[in-house]
């Protein structure tokens, strides 16, 4: 039998961009083959040394010499002449996995997973509040092509929630101010989009359209404390809580507060003690109209994590000066720079909490798992410090949310916040596994 090099597995995750992506493939596996025909030439490896001879092929002649690597494969189990008889108790090809030899550090060269594996983002389940008051514009349907604030902003929502991108995810839907609405939150604090008013609607889905469709820009002012406190009471709402998915909240506004507290240093503190008591945070997503220094503010309370002026295709997605910023910057509502803020925030939002890399190589040994940074995307990486828990986070650290049977990796604070103000951040998880 023939003994496979130490190759890598690499789950590369980008932001803002979504993406994640695997690079796998046999790891300290044993991988022999019995057929009628000789057995193949020796394979190569990482290291320089010689392989032994390969057996030879169905002319049976001698075999080829085998590559350079670690060990060199070889046929049968004599080197001999191939073309033995069918056997029909001996399966066409063998896998075998063995833990591999450790280097004296996971590397990307050690880390092992026999055939692949994969690391997904923490599903999203988003609380949408959007601003209908009137200076929002003419009203419109989804699909026409109304000038107006409005009729570009439910456009894109109905864009978003329709884009493949947006797969995984869920949203629910809600509008500020709305008949009934109070600004302690009451009536916010149940969505319109699903009707039940909790829960949320998984995405892709043309299910929200019907409901943008239904509602016009005539709300007269702009309560954003209702509409604060209704994110917070709909978010943190325990019918509102599934494991293993991230919930977030996004306002989306023209204005200045209006009509309920018009200080924005309050509304900040709502956000903050939202943030502080759940750890969700709060988007704020301003349109041409709004005071871009005071969403600045409110966002800060929410917690949205820094990102630059340019990033992604929005050149100017900071309304307030250069940047960095926690706010975002749609102007006018074009839906190429709406539908790119929505998956920005998508990738902020979730980029420093992964699930579990999973492989069909047999089980990962969570104590043999590195996670590294690379700052821009490029190398070389740099290796994060594992912490026991949140309480216990350095700078540069990660932790599991149960170190006995993990199901998330989670980037310290720190590390979380150098990860999101980088636009082409990467974040790389090599696996260590116990064998088969």
């Amino acid at each position: 039998m023939a003994r496979m090099h130490a190759a890598r597995a690499l789950i590369a995750i980008s932001f803002f961009g979504v993406t994640a992506s695997a690079i796998a493939s046999g790891c300290g596996s044993e991988v022999g083959a019995e057929s009628d025909d000789g057995g193949s030439s020796g394979s190569s490896g990482t290291s320089g040394s010689s392989g032994s001879s390969g057996s030879s092929g169905t002319s049976g002649s001698s075999g080829t010499s085998g590559s350079s690597g670690t060990s060199g494969s070889s046929g049968s189990d004599d080197g001999s002449i191939g073309g033995g008889e069918e056997d029909a108790d001996v399966p066409d090809v063998q896998f075998v996995y063995n833990a591999p030899i450790r280097d004296a550090a996971l590397t990307g060269d050690s880390a092992c997973a026999q055939a692949s594996a994969e690391a997904t983002l923490i599903p999203l389940d988003m609380y949408v509040v959007l601003d209908r008051s009137g200076s929002m514009g003419t009203d419109c349907n989804v699909g026409q092509t109304t000038a107006s604030k409005w009729c570009r902003a439910i456009n894109s929502l109905a864009s978003y929630f329709n884009t493949p991108s947006a797969a995984g995810n869920a949203a629910a839907l809600q509008y500020f101010p709305i008949s009934g609405g109070a600004c302690n939150g009451t009536g916010y604090r149940s969505s319109a989009v699903p009707a039940a008013g909790t829960g949320f609607v998984d995405l892709p889905t043309t299910g929200f359209n019907a409901s943008l469709n239904g509602i016009n820009p005539n709300g007269g002012n702009t309560p954003m404390e209702g509409a604060i406190r209704g994110i917070a009471g709909f978010t943190s709402n325990p019918l509102n809580q599934r494991a293993g998915r991230k919930t977030i909240g996004v306002l989306i506004t023209d204005g200045d507060p209006s009509g309920c507290e018009e200080s924005t240093t309050t509304l900040r503190n709502l956000l903050q003690a939202h943030y502080n008591a759940t750890n969700i945070q709060t988007f704020v997503i301003g349109m041409t109209g709004a005071n871009f220094a005071n969403l600045e503010t409110m966002a800060t309370g929410g917690n949205a994590p820094l990102h630059p002026d340019a990033v992604g295709t929005l050149t100017d997605s900071c309304g307030n000066g250069a940047g960095p910023c926690r706010h975002w910057n749609v102007g006018n509502g074009d839906p190429n720079a709406f539908v790119e803020a929505l998956k920005l925030i998508q990738g902020a939002a979730v980029g420093c909490q992964y699930n579990m890399p999973t492989t069909d190589a047999g089980v990962i040994n969570p104590n043999n798992v590195t996670v590294e940074y690379l700052q821009n995307g490029v190398e070389p990486a740099q290796t994060l410090t594992r912490v026991n828990n949140e309480a216990a986070c350095v700078a540069n650290g990660w932790y599991y949310d149960n170190n006995a049977a993990p199901t998330t990796i989670h980037l310290c604070g720190s590390q979380c916040t150098a990860v999101q103000a980088d636009a082409n951040a990467k974040v790389r998880v090599l696996l260590g596994c116990l064998g088969g």
